[in-house]
């Protein structure tokens, strides 16, 4: 081969390298999108309306949700309240939270701020949040934790 053929050829070798190695660069900056979680181990991970969240692993066999349910404040707030049991023979301080969603299912407040109360050993004490609207309420959510 001619000394200029081996360096076109040479030439065109180091573009196509050059080439193929910027292909493999991965730019992982900016916005992404959403990534749905799935796992079995944890069917029940979204939040699921009209209903209450033990967050705590530990606080699950020591309470029980008895009952859930709302009605209309005089003012045509929605009140959410939960029947909470504690199921040991010592106290419990278990703090909760609300938030509120249209019929849609969509966000209409932020949660509430974490709401202490006290469970005296075997006992049952009731949980209640009100939404700050009057009007566009469809569901809720509560979470409850282990007090810190």
């Amino acid at each position: 081969m001619k000394r200029a053929t081996r360096l076109s050829l040479a030439a065109a070798a180091a573009v196509a390298l050059l080439l193929a190695g910027c292909a493999r660069i991965e730019v992982d900056e900016g916005p992404g999108p959403g990534v749905r979680v799935r796992d079995n181990r944890a069917p029940y991970a979204k939040p699921r309306m009209d209903a209450v969240a033990v967050l705590d692993r530990t606080l699950r066999n020591k309470i029980a949700v008895e009952q859930t349910n709302t009605r209309r404040s005089p003012a045509g707030t929605l009140e959410v309240w939960a029947l909470l049991r504690n199921r040991t023979d010592y106290p419990l301080q278990v703090e909760g939270r609300a938030q509120f969603f249209d019929l849609d299912r969509v966000p209409v407040e932020g949660p509430s701020a974490w709401q202490r109360l006290a469970l005296p050993g075997n006992s049952v004490a009731t949980y209640r949040e009100f939404s700050a609207l009057t009007s566009g309420i469809g569901h809720y959510y509560i979470e409850l934790r282990e007090a810190r």
